[in-house]
């Protein structure tokens, strides 16, 4: 059982929700294309923003009292979305777009994307190893995994991996390829394995190269 609102699903959606005591509640006020929807568990939340779109993307929530958070405006292709534990949390902000990405929480840690990001293709976020490691002498786990803070306005390049514990500053940039393990400034571009600072006090536009070449070229 689940409530849901929504007015623009269609295209060969798959949506299923299971719950034993609570029930799960859908709000979905954007446009979904040819998604997969799965939610396990009691009171998860899941809300689509107003004129957010949604293609070809798999959503797993799996636990309870967890929430997805997708802000309006929203553009998310082909990006795989996972929350598999107790009370995680991973919230998109409005205007952010996504070409194609993992997002993966499987501890009970925020993720947090800012409003106005630009993701490329088989960006990766995780606040999590997967699996544990622990001390030999102690037995204590020495991977706990962390939250992950994306500000407003950040551009993720293709390829790019958000590793646990970072918080990337508004109007930055991290390069293809890059892996951050550590935070990133404000104004910034960061770029290698690990990424680190290249330059500074840069801004960035959405704007494509070829139509500013376009424009000097008139």
């Amino acid at each position: 059982m689940y409530t849901i609102h929504f007015k623009y699903l269609r295209g060969f959606n798959f949506i299923k929700t299971r719950y034993k005591k609570l029930k799960n509640k859908l709000e979905i006020f954007g446009k979904l294309r040819k998604n997969k929807i799965k939610i396990s568990g009691d009171n998860n939340i899941l809300y689509i923003g107003k004129n957010s779109l949604l293609r070809n993307c798999h959503i797993s929530i799996n636990g309870n009292n967890n929430v997805l958070y997708i802000g309006d405006d929203c553009v998310v292709n082909s990006t795989s979305i996972i929350l598999d534990n107790e009370s995680a949390e991973i919230r998109i902000g409005n205007k952010t777009s996504i070409g194609k990405a993992q997002i993966v929480s499987l501890e009970p840690y925020k993720i947090e994307i800012g409003e106005d990001c630009m993701f490329s293709y088989d960006v990766e976020i995780r606040n999590t190893d997967s699996h544990k490691i622990y001390d030999k002498n102690t037995n204590k786990r020495i991977n706990e995994g962390n939250s992950i803070s994306i500000g407003n306005h950040v551009w993720l390049g293709m390829r790019a991996i958000i590793l646990k514990g970072v918080n990337i500053e508004d109007n930055s940039i991290v390069a293809g390829g890059s892996i951050v393990t550590k935070d990133v400034k404000a104004n910034t571009i960061v770029s290698g394995a690990p990424a680190k600072q290249i330059r500074e006090n840069i801004y960035w536009t959405r704007e494509e190269v070829m139509k500013r070449l376009e424009e000097k070229n008139e």
